[in-house]
């Protein structure tokens, strides 16, 4: 019972800390969701024998995020706005790209709670 509790806690507290910053909104995106979460999968279902499936996924979540950064970044300076240092949408383009190892270790700390 208490694992939940501080899940509800961990959740809580990230929660608010967005919404008192006026960015829970932007904070949020599918596709680097799904990076995240999908390289956690996979890294997870890679457990052998002994190996907790939930720890490989907090794991491979952290792995995925730091994977969704680097992809990020290699797209944002390939576009024309990197070549032309047009900051304006580079800035924006970049916070986008740091929610990757945001969520994984998120996930990350949620799967340590549960395990």
């Amino acid at each position: 019972m208490k694992r939940y509790i501080g899940v509800l806690i961990i959740l809580g507290t990230i929660a608010g800390a967005l919404m008192s910053a006026g960015a829970l909104a932007i904070a949020i995106d599918l596709m680097a969701l799904v990076v995240v979460v999908a390289v956690g999968v996979g890294h997870g279902l890679g457990a052998k024998d002994g190996e907790n499936i939930i720890t490989r996924f907090g794991d491979g979540c952290v792995r995925g995020g730091w994977l969704g950064l680097l992809i990020g970044v290699v797209v944002i300076l390939n576009t024309n706005a990197a070549a032309q240092m047009d900051f304006t949408m580079i800035i924006p383009a970049m916070a986008l790209a740091w929610l990757t190892p945001l969520y994984g270790y998120f996930f990350k700390l949620i799967s340590m709670q549960l395990d």
